[in-house]
């Protein structure tokens, strides 16, 4: 949803009811679901090539008077690859803590 809408928020919102049964059913902690909506919802609004993130990246180089492509950024995106590997981790390695 987050990339049909280019926007954390309205994707974070617009999933959360099919996130909240998923989680149900496979018994996730309503707290690691939010958390993993969340993040993975910035994952790939940095990959999109037309996200807020890369066009200000883009404007950035071009008022420095260099050209750029999208594309041509994706390749150095370390933020984006670090969180969706630390996710990972935290999804299948990590345990999840019990809270009463």
């Amino acid at each position: 949803m987050d990339i049909a809408t280019a926007n954390n928020t309205v994707a974070i919102v617009m999933a959360n009811p099919i996130a909240a049964e998923m989680a149900k059913d496979f018994g996730v902690s309503n707290r690691k679901t939010a958390s993993i909506l969340d993040t993975f919802s910035c994952i790939f609004q940095g990959f999109l090539p037309y996200g807020a993130q890369i066009l200000v990246a883009i404007s950035a180089v071009n008022t420095l008077g260099f050209e750029i492509s999208a594309f041509e950024i994706i390749k150095n995106l370390f933020y984006p690859m670090l969180l969706l590997a630390s996710s990972l981790v935290f999804i299948f390695i990590v345990p999840e803590k019990k809270f009463a």
